[in-house]
C-alpha cells in the first residue's frame, strides 16, 4: 500500500483540530482562526487545503461517514450455520454504539447540516443506504434458513436501522444509570419478537 500524500496527511491533520474545536465550542463556534490558533499556524494554511469552512465540514462528514462506515455489518458468509450466523448479526448490530465511534456533539451537529444541506444529507443517506443493503443480504439469508419469518426484507432493515439509532440516541437521554447490558437484550429480544411468525 502507497504511502499517504503530504496534503492528504495535513488534511486529516486540520480535521482532527476541526473536530476537537467542535466538541469544545460547538459547531457554530468553530471558526478557521480558532482552528488555526489552536494548530498554531497562520489561518492562510488551512485555506490552502480548505477554501473555506463549508470545504472543512464536507471534509469532516466524509471522514465521519468513513468511519461508521467500517463499522457496518461484516462478512458473515463462512459462517455455515444459519441460526448461528443469524445471532452473529445481532451481535453486531446490538453492540453498535455510535459514541464510543464518534463524539456525539460533532456526530449531531453535521446530521443536523444535513436537514438543510443537500449535499450533506446525500453523503448521511449513502452511508445508511450501504447499512440498510449489508442487513437485508442477512435477514434474505436467515430468511431463506427458516431462522426468521418476515415477508419484507426491506421493510425489516429499515426496522432495524430505526431500533438501533433510536437506542442510540435515547440512552443519552434517560434519565436512568445506561445499562448496556440490558439495552442490548432489549435491541435482540425485539428484533427477534418482530422477525418471528411474519409480523413484517
Amino acid at each position: 500500500m502507497g504511502r499517504k500524500s503530504k496534503s492528504t496527511v495535513r488534511k486529516q491533520e486540520i480535521l482532527s483540530y476541526f473536530y476537537d474545536v467542535i466538541i469544545d465550542e460547538g459547531f457554530e463556534g468553530a471558526s478557521i482562526a480558532k482552528i488555526a490558533k489552536r494548530m498554531e499556524v497562520n489561518p492562510s494554511l488551512l485555506i490552502h487545503y480548505f477554501s473555506n469552512k463549508d470545504a472543512m465540514v464536507l471534509g469532516l462528514i466524509d471522514y465521519i461517514i468513513s468511519t461508521y462506515s467500517s463499522h457496518i455489518l461484516p462478512d458473515f458468509s463462512l459462517v455455515l450455520d444459519p441460526q448461528e450466523r443469524w445471532e452473529d448479526v445481532l451481535d453486531v448490530v446490538s453492540l453498535i454504539q455510535w459514541d464510543r465511534i464518534m463524539n456525539n456533539t460533532v456526530f449531531y451537529s453535521c446530521y443536523t447540516l444535513g436537514l438543510r444541506l443537500p449535499e450533506v444529507k446525500e453523503r448521511f443517506v449513502e452511508y445508511y443506504s450501504s447499512f440498510r443493503k449489508a442487513l437485508v443480504k442477512e435477514i434474505v439469508y436467515a430468511n431463506e434458513h427458516g431462522v426468521i419469518q418476515i415477508n419484507d426484507p426491506e421493510k425489516a432493515a429499515k426496522l432495524m436501522i430505526s431500533l438501533i439509532e433510536g437506542s442510540n440516541f435515547y440512552q443519552h437521554l434517560d434519565s436512568g444509570k445506561p445499562n448496556n447490558a440490558e439495552r442490548i437484550a432489549m435491541i435482540k429480544q425485539t428484533i427477534n419478537h418482530m422477525f418471528i411468525g411474519n409480523k413484517i
